[in-house]
């Protein structure tokens, strides 16, 4: 049931420079490319990672789609890459979270970003998608993503019962005070 809910595929395009490779589809817990790590589905909080690995130089597009099925809430998360040489260099160009694209940053040992406050609507497909390219021995990025449902703003049966019992007591305790005031 969990890779039915909570969908995930990744599709390696590769450029005009590079030998074309053909598109893979994944689903959650297919390790290494995107899998739940704690909670699931349905829990209030869910963190999951993602990631890729190559072995030559190419350029890759890599997307990343999934659905929260019963619940809305905010999403954040982290992508990096570490590299010591030139021939392993990843360089991730481009990197988009539901449309909306994110910078990047590179510094002489890697690239890492954290995003957050992402919004996650129930039952809507949310999409990951990363591209770049590889060093002559390619490379590898890692991402988390977590996700946090708002809180259940509709009250309890109990809180109902008690918010009514409270609004009649201060309705008995007001209507007290207004026929004790004229006497």
């Amino acid at each position: 049931m969990l890779k039915t809910v909570l969908g995930v595929s990744l599709g390696v395009l590769a450029l005009a420079a590079a030998p074309s490779a053909s598109a893979t589809t994944f689903h959650v817990g297919d390790v290494p490319n995107f899998y739940i790590t704690s909670g699931t589905p349905f829990s209030p909080s869910i963190t999951a990672n993602f990631g890729n690995g190559f072995t030559t130089k190419m350029p890759f597009d890599d997307s990343f789609e999934f659905t929260i099925p019963t619940q809305s809430g905010v999403g954040s998360g982290s992508i990096s890459t570490s590299f010591s040489s030139k021939l392993n260099h990843l360089k991730i160009s481009g990197l988009w979270i539901n449309g909306i694209n994110y910078v990047v940053p590179t510094t002489p040992t890697g690239q890492s970003v954290t995003v957050g406050g992402i919004p996650i609507f129930a039952g809507v497909l949310n999409t990951i998608r990363v591209t770049g390219i590889t060093g002559k021995r390619g490379g590898s990025y890692a991402g988390t993503a977590t996700f946090s449902a708002f809180a259940n703003t509709v009250p309890e049966p109990a809180s109902w019962a008690l918010m009514l019992a409270g609004f009649g007591f201060l309705g008995a305790v007001a209507r007290r005070r207004t026929a004790v005031s004229y006497s």
